[in-house]
């Protein structure tokens, strides 16, 4: 089962109890500005959106949980990981309650998201898809090691929405280096083989 635990937030798949609570996170126009143009969800788009994680939960074992607060259990928004389109790679992403904004929550949601991609699952990098202008997104990015790698269109990406606009931040897995058992240290030359081996 799809379950992030980090030391303040659990990141779990939605139940129905959560509609609601995701369905008013997801109507503030702060909150809304960078991924549905400050416009509030319809009644439709919420349904669709839980219905398209529960999908992903079942066909990959991933999805943008919600995003809980360990201490209160309140709703404090959503994170996780989800296949990015169809270019093969797995994002993770984050957007919280406006009364949620200026914990750490996002870097914190991020990390764990990040850490269930590179290192549960094993995968060679991961992404993130951010707006063009959403600055403070692109700062939890950094924080997370994630570099600028180029701006797509939602077409480029096989995007559910074409139309769209992101700027796309990547961060490679670490190369894992082997080493002859009893070798006493490791020296540039092993590090630059097993470099070329990769």
């Amino acid at each position: 089962m799809f379950l992030l635990e980090t030391e303040r937030l659990v990141i779990r798949p939605w139940q129905p109890d959560d509609r609601s609570g995701f369905a008013s996170i997801m109507s503030h126009p702060e909150v809304t500005r960078y991924v549905h143009g400050g416009r509030p969800y319809s009644e439709a788009e919420v349904d669709e959106w839980l219905a398209r994680q529960a999908r992903q939960l079942a066909e990959d074992g991933v999805c943008m949980g919600a995003l809980i607060e360990k201490s209160t259990g309140h709703l404090a928004g959503l994170a996780g990981t989800q296949p990015l389109g169809t270019t093969g790679n797995l994002e993770i992403g984050w957007i919280l309650a406006r009364e949620a904004w200026g914990r750490g929550y996002a870097t914190e949601a991020g990390a764990a998201a990040m850490r269930h991609v590179l290192e549960t699952l094993a995968r060679p990098r991961v992404v993130a898809i951010i707006d063009p202008g959403n600055e403070p997104s692109k700062r939890v990015a950094a924080r997370l090691g994630m570099k600028y790698e180029a701006t797509y269109t939602g077409e480029q990406l096989g995007h559910r929405l074409p139309e769209i606009v992101v700027d796309l931040f990547s961060r490679e897995a670490f190369p894992v280096f082997e080493v002859a058992q009893g070798t006493a240290q490791i020296t540039l030359e092993h590090v630059n083989d097993a470099l070329d081996e990769k």
